[in-house]
């Protein structure tokens, strides 16, 4: 992958000061994970951007007391931080990219990066003019299973691929809609947010099967057809399905939901005319299934992301996730944009599970599955509540 050309790589030595923009919620993640990495000494906490600032039993032990202010570019000024972690709403990504980008900030941004192509071109083409370096937060494609199961294919271990899946059955309680008031939107206040099942909770299925098909560049998608679907009472869509036609003729299809019967763990399937590679992404497992070979079962380990950013600002290592290899996903995330509003499934294709406070549709876990496993879209399984949309043509 190419990387973008920073002001400073050169080799330094000490910690890095590193400043997290949005520290709850997801955010929690990032806390945690800076702890980890500030408890081997490469980097230091110096501050936290919230609204509302986080109390000292909010702050994980380990990490002093950082300095905190909602102002995020005057944040950024006061510590002099070198990093800076964007883990905030959808639709602040490009903005707080930008802004730390204009004082020479390296950025380590959530995803999805933007809420439409428009959005996600600002943003990447502001980062590469200022010349700082940004890592898009797909932790999956960190993982070492990723150019391992490349090499596979390019060693015809399965044959010649036909296609890629993906399947992610995920729950999520009535309340997750709840938790921020952009949670399940397509827009607020007339701004763009798309924060739909495939574009942000399971985006890493739709990322990674773009990854192992090794058409993650905006320019490698030509057409995309879409059914979204929606059981909660919300604006976006929590049940979809996505095929991409790509440029190396491999097609790709994706298919999720957040109101699965029995959640599990989402993975991403490649299919070979002499056999499968089914990657469960969360997990680095992988699983070679072959003509005249017995099961293959492989653990790989994972680069951080930040690990990597870090190491990139200090030693010149090459990131893993810059925004262009990110283009082709944002394709998907702006087909959704543009598509009709998800369709209401009818009364009688969900119930609402009392104990858990969900909203389930039956026989969507087996559903999910089938699109993965036979590149198939939900309406073309024989789901009548699913309605076809195409984008015929993909703009780059």
């Amino acid at each position: 992958m190419n990387t973008v050309d920073t002001m400073n790589t050169e080799d330094t030595s000490g910690t890095v000061d590193i400043v997290l923009a949005g520290a709850r919620g997801h955010g929690r993640w990032h806390l945690e994970n800076i702890r980890r990495l500030q408890d081997k000494g490469i980097v230091r906490l110096a501050g936290i951007c919230e609204l509302t600032p986080l109390t000292g039993d909010e702050i994980p032990e380990g990490l002093g007391t950082p300095e905190q202010s909602a102002d995020f570019g005057a944040l950024l000024d006061s510590t002099g931080a070198r990093i800076a972690v964007i883990c905030t709403p959808i639709p602040t990504h490009t903005d707080l990219a930008l802004e730390a980008a204009r004082r020479g900030v390296h950025i380590l941004l959530e995803k999805p990066p933007a809420p439409s192509y428009a959005e996600f071109r600002r943003m990447a083409d502001g980062v590469a003019a200022a010349g700082v370096a940004c890592q898009i937060g797909f932790q999956s494609l960190g993982s070492h299973a990723v150019p391992a199961i490349r090499e596979l294919v390019e060693e015809g271990a399965i044959g010649e691929v036909t296609g890629i899946g993906g399947a992610g059955a995920w729950a999520r309680a009535e309340a997750y809609y709840r938790r921020a008031p952009w949670a399940g939107k397509r827009r607020m206040n007339g701004v763009d947010v798309i924060d739909g099942v495939l574009t942000n909770p399971l985006a890493h299925a739709v990322a990674t099967a773009l990854a192992l098909n090794g058409t993650t560049r905006a320019e490698d998608v030509t057409r995309i057809e879409t059914e979204l679907q929606r059981a909660n009472d919300i604006e976006s869509d929590d049940t979809s399905c996505v095929r991409l036609t790509t440029a190396n003729g491999i097609p790709v299809v994706v298919a999720a939901t957040l109101c699965a019967e029995d959640p599990d763990e989402p993975y991403v399937v490649a299919h070979g005319s002499h056999g499968r590679i089914t990657y469960w992404y969360k997990q680095d497992r992988v699983l070679l299934q072959r003509a005249g070979h017995g099961p293959e079962e492989y653990e790989y380990g994972r680069t951080d992301l930040l690990e990597n950013l870090v190491d990139h600002v200090t030693d010149g290592d090459e990131l893993l996730v810059v925004p262009e290899v990110t283009g082709a996903f944002m394709k998907v995330v702006e087909a959704i944009r543009l598509a009709p509003d998800p369709t209401p499934l009818p009364a009688t294709a969900w119930h609402l599970l009392p104990d858990e406070e969900r909203r389930v549709v039956p026989g969507i876990d087996g559903l999910v599955a089938a699109a993965a496993d036979n590149l198939a879209l939900y309406s073309e399984l024989g789901a009548d509540w699913a309605r076809p949309h195409v984008a015929n043509e993909v703009s780059t």
